[in-house]
């Protein structure tokens, strides 16, 4: 593993968690979110409206069918 990788991604969350807070103290409207977490060959797929966990599950279908052509390249 190299550690550059490592950096870069903690560096991109942290931007990030960063701009959400930015973004939510200039417009106190509802935020939706929502999001997929990929273990193994299972998703987890969450949102705070249906829209979001919607658009998550075509994420989450999307990453997958990813994951299956890089590994079959």
């Amino acid at each position: 593993m190299r550690v550059e990788k490592v950096f870069m991604g903690i560096t991109l969350i942290f931007m990030g968690l960063a701009l959400l807070m930015i973004s939510s103290a200039m417009h106190s409207a509802n935020v939706q979110y929502g999001g997929v977490v990929i273990i193994g060959p299972f998703p987890i797929v969450f949102g705070s409206s249906l829209d979001m966990a919607v658009f998550g599950i075509f994420l989450a279908v999307f990453m997958i069918l990813m994951m299956l052509m890089f590994l079959r390249w």
